[in-house]
């Protein structure tokens, strides 16, 4: 049976104190960096590397999206970048995964909450708000992205800071 793999990775630890800058600028701090990285190594430890990244264009998002495809192997020019992720992520999510090329075998969406939780919540039944770092991996039973959401899910992984 053939199968797709969805990674929905939240975006590491960012700096909180920004008066003087954009949210969508806020960048990651050494601590989200340092996890992102682990978490990174733990989900290729399991998984290949994604055919395929994309991430949202916040600063803090698209360099979690690099840390990992670094990690995993993925090539950083390869990293698509969509804005929608940031603004209307639950939505955009699920265009994206239901307009893939169903060559695609897998795919990693980087971006933030409470879009991700709400996503992560409805396709693997994780009942928490995702943290910085977090990661929920889930593989559903289908050659085809349309289906996804119809197909069975026959694996879910979480990869949390904590877990570390």
């Amino acid at each position: 049976m053939k199968h797709k793999v969805i990674h929905i990775v939240r975006h590491g630890k960012a700096l909180q104190d920004y008066q003087y800058i954009q949210d969508v600028d806020r960048p990651l701090i050494e601590k989200g960096i340092l996890n992102n990285l682990s978490i990174a190594r733990q989900l290729h430890a399991q998984y290949p590397a994604p055919a395929l990244i994309i991430s949202s264009h916040a600063a803090r998002a698209l360099h979690t999206a690099h840390i990992f495809a670094a990690a995993m192997g993925y090539p950083h020019s390869r990293v698509q970048v969509n804005e929608n992720l940031y603004s209307d992520g639950e939505n955009e999510t699920y265009s994206i995964l239901k307009t893939l090329p169903d060559e695609v075998d897998s795919v990693m969406i980087v971006g933030h909450n409470p879009d991700l939780s709400s996503v992560a919540y409805r396709l693997a039944d994780c009942y928490h708000s995702m943290p910085t770092s977090g990661v929920v991996s889930v593989r559903f039973e289908t050659g085809l992205w349309s289906e996804f959401g119809k197909a069975k899910a026959t694996s879910r992984h979480f990869f949390e800071k904590r877990d570390l």
